[in-house]
């Protein structure tokens, strides 16, 4: 009986060690979120089956003039990749798409 208690405890043991680890379904179920910088608007969202990748495209509500804004500068780019880490992961790289937004690439633990 004190073997299955102690077999019970390793187990609660490994699963609370694991608990906040990143991995491709909780990535893939991260809701899409909008963040803003000076200029734009960004949809970030998740790329599934690309690894901890978020998608960032430029965010429009009807009211916003992109087109005279012109398209965003890299660091506008970075800086709502930052801002857009989720928990427990850091901005490791950004590369541009053609529809004016952004793939970047996070390190998550």
């Amino acid at each position: 009986m004190r073997l299955s208690y102690i077999a019970a405890a390793l187990m609660l043991g490994a699963c609370a060690s694991s608990g906040g680890s990143w991995s491709a379904s909780s990535w893939d179920g991260l809701v899409a979120q909008t963040i803003g910088t000076q200029n734009y608007a960004f949809l970030a969202a998740p790329m599934a089956g690309q690894g901890f990748k978020l998608k960032f495209t430029i965010r429009t509500d009807g009211s916003f003039g992109v087109a005279s804004a012109g398209p965003p500068s890299a660091a506008e780019l970075e800086e709502a990749a930052i801002a857009a880490a989720p928990e427990g992961c850091t901005f490791v790289s950004l590369e541009r798409t053609s529809d004016g937004g952004a793939e970047a690439a996070y390190d998550c633990d």
